[in-house]
């Protein structure tokens, strides 16, 4: 979501027209499970987290045009006609199908409801659908000793001797799960491998790890998806003698995509066809399914009603780790994006997530490393520029000073502003998130060094050279102003007060303004300390709490 936000927030500042679309995506079995884990029923456990969701994703200033459910009778709709379209272009296979069941719960498990140790890498607690292990996509017979988590869930929330006696007393003759054959449907990827692999192939411009994932699976050969399962909550499937089955979620998700965008917008068909370009932004352990299953789903589901674009690009991360080692809830390694925010404000963590951001390999988060770039990098070069400009103006003049005509210094350095953006916006346009962001602080460690060399402390000093000194001031102070206008995607809080200061709004400015002089002479702005720097002991109070505040919450 944050490089999403960032890319969104970029391309407002370009004044191209575009939504930012995200939502809970709120059925499966795991929704089942954690549910009845809080003694609760999936949808009042989803209006809950939908909410809380919601709220930590103000806090983080994304910008979302639109957050929206799956849930919602919209996505059921549109839902069902895309798969109606399917079935009456002839993709939907009907076919049995082997599944888990468990005999001391009496009814068939969905794949998230088993865990086991996977076949491929031999990780334990591998689920019935993928192993987060080595990211294998999983049926749930490839588990070896597979356990019902169900019992296993219901032995630790509601254990009584007699329940523990007979899950005890099944486990000894065998284990509570048997697979048994249950009537399903399928989404024949088969038939649509040809055209999937055409598509793929042109799509070049996308990163090469997403590409070699995609190509993969079409060199491995692509075969018939199970899109159904046996559970209660969930989306219907709207024909006869299926309707006691429920669709997979990872089906009905990315079609929340476009239902989300049918409620936040009148004309939401356009941004789903013809020229909209839709980019994706996920982690890589979901790029099979945003790369051929979602296209799978769009090509079979094609009809005057339901003919959407094929993704435009697709943004898939390597991971990201906690301190040399892999996040985990149950294993209380790393943080909650709430927890985060009760440590430091919002937009450290977004500058520092992003400059460590993994696009082309996995990275690694590290509680010296995120003080180091925020003290060293964004304080020091960033916050010094705008307090070190803004203060001297505020002091020695009141006003913002009127120039003199450029010199060299002020020719170079509106030539590598002028460069910084035409840089910048062909990073961006090339989804180069961290990249565009290195670019945006050189060109602000220019403009420290272009303050320095100027020393206008020394100018000031003197009637004959203090309108040299108004004239680093302006130049300086409206470069500060394009800085911080390239910053805003990726700090957003900070500026946007720090544009306060000098009286102008975020919305007023747009990308080809940014070259230009925005702030005039005479006019009164106000000095501002943007940031704190991280101290030792408060580093240290967070690695700390840290460490306790994941055991305690999770």
């Amino acid at each position: 979501m944050l490089p999403a936000d960032v890319f969104h927030r970029f391309y407002d500042l370009f004044g191209i027209e575009n939504i930012f679309i995200c939502g809970t995506d709120e059925h499966g079995a795991q929704t089942e499970i954690s549910a009845a884990a809080e003694d609760m029923e999936p949808r009042p456990y989803s209006d809950k987290y939908s909410k809380i969701q919601s709220d930590i994703y103000k806090r983080w200033a994304f910008d979302f045009t639109y957050f929206g459910r799956t849930s919602s009778p919209a996505h059921h709709k549109l839902t069902q006609e895309m798969f109606r379209a399917m079935n009456k272009n002839g993709f939907i296979d009907r076919a049995e199908m082997t599944l888990p069941y468990c005999r001391f719960d009496k009814k068939f498990l969905s794949d998230r409801y088993v865990e086991g140790t996977c076949p491929f890498c031999g990780s334990s607690g591998a689920r019935g659908d993928q192993c987060e292990a080595c990211g294998r996509i999983l049926d749930p017979i490839d588990l070896k000793n597979p356990v019902c988590m169900l019992c296993k869930k219901n032995e630790i929330l509601h254990s009584s001797p007699e329940r523990t006696r007979n899950l005890v007393r099944i486990e000894d003759q065998s284990s509570t799960i048997e697979f048994r054959k249950e009537k399903h449907l399928f989404l024949n990827l088969s038939k649509l491998a040809p055209d999937l692999e055409t598509w793929l192939t042109k799509n070049r411009h996308w990163p090469t790890n997403v590409r070699a994932i995609a190509l993969s699976w079409i060199n491995e050969g692509l075969k018939p998806r199970c899109i159904t399962r046996n559970l209660k909550w969930g989306i219907k499937v709207p024909l006869k003698g299926y309707g006691d089955l429920v669709f997979y979620v990872w089906f009905d998700a990315p079609i929340g995509y476009i239902s989300m965008t049918s409620e936040a917008r009148k004309d939401w068909k356009s941004w789903w066809s013809g020229n909209a370009k839709v980019f994706h932004f996920l982690g890589k352990d979901n790029i099979p399914f945003h790369t051929i299953f979602w296209p799978g789903i769009l090509m079979a589901s094609r009809s005057k009603q339901t003919n959407f674009v094929l993704p435009h690009y697709v943004a898939g991360y390597e991971f990201l780790n906690w301190e040399g080692k892999k996040f985990s809830t149950s294993r209380h390694v790393g943080l909650l994006a709430d927890e985060a925010l009760d440590m430091f404000p919002a937009d450290y963590w977004r500058y520092y997530l992003i400059s460590i951001l993994p696009e082309k390999k996995d990275a690694n988060f590290e509680w010296k490393d995120f003080r180091s770039r925020i003290n060293n990098d964004l304080i020091a070069n960033y916050g010094n520029a705008f307090y070190r400009i803004t203060s001297f103006i505020t002091k020695y003049f009141g006003t913002v000073p009127r120039p003199s005509d450029p010199g060299k210094a002020e020719t170079d350095l509106q030539r590598s502003l002028e460069r910084t953006l035409d840089r910048v916006e062909k990073l961006v346009k090339k989804v180069k998130i961290r990249d565009a962001m290195k670019e945006v602080m050189s060109f602000c460690d220019v403009l420290n060094r272009y303050f320095q060399a100027k020393e206008p402390w020394f100018a000031i000093r003197n009637k004959a050279t203090k309108r040299d000194a108004g004239t680093t001031l302006y130049y300086g102070l409206n470069a500060l102003v394009a800085v911080t206008a390239m910053l805003w995607p990726y700090i957003p809080l900070t500026a946007e007060t720090a544009l306060g200061c000098v009286g102008i709004k975020p919305q007023d400015l747009t990308w080809k303004k940014l070259n230009g002089f925005n702030v005039k002479p005479g006019k009164k702005i106000r000095s501002l300390i943007l940031f704190q720097r991280i101290e030792d002991d408060e580093l240290e109070a967070a690695i700390e709490k840290s460490q306790g505040v994941t055991e305690e919450k999770r």
